[in-house]
């Protein structure tokens, strides 16, 4: 049995230790979690954007010969921030040889109304 005034202070010290690391410990953890979040954030931002530009380029049906320049530049960027779906397989298609058709064109303008993006045909 713990009787002496000296020996309660040390237990004391010691759980208050023990319950500071543990605090520091979740302190960490939120810490780290906020920053992945935001990591997350940041990618899928960036992502938006890629998906945003490629999508610009097509969004009032017509197509020039520099927008598919710059579409070719856009598309490569977006598969760098990691874009996949079907915006990304329209455009590579409109940007196959041959040159775009009409049908192309509103292939890739209905990916990007199914990505999120606005409807180009509502504008």
């Amino acid at each position: 049995m713990i009787t002496t005034p000296r020996s309660v202070m040390t237990i004391v010290s010691g759980a208050a230790l023990v319950l500071g690391l543990a605090a520091c410990s979740t302190a960490g953890d939120i810490a780290s979690a906020a920053g992945e979040g935001a990591s997350s954030a940041a990618v899928g931002a960036a992502r938006g954007a890629a998906l945003s530009q490629v999508c610009g380029y097509v969004s009032d049906g017509q197509v020039s010969d520099a927008d598919l320049q710059q579409m070719r530049a856009a598309v490569r960027a977006a598969e760098a921030a990691g874009v996949q779906g079907d915006v990304i397989t329209q455009a590579d298609r409109l940007l196959g040889d041959g040159g775009p058709d009409e049908g192309q064109v509103a292939q890739l303008q209905a990916a990007c109304a199914q990505a999120g993006q606005a409807d180009p045909s509502s504008s």
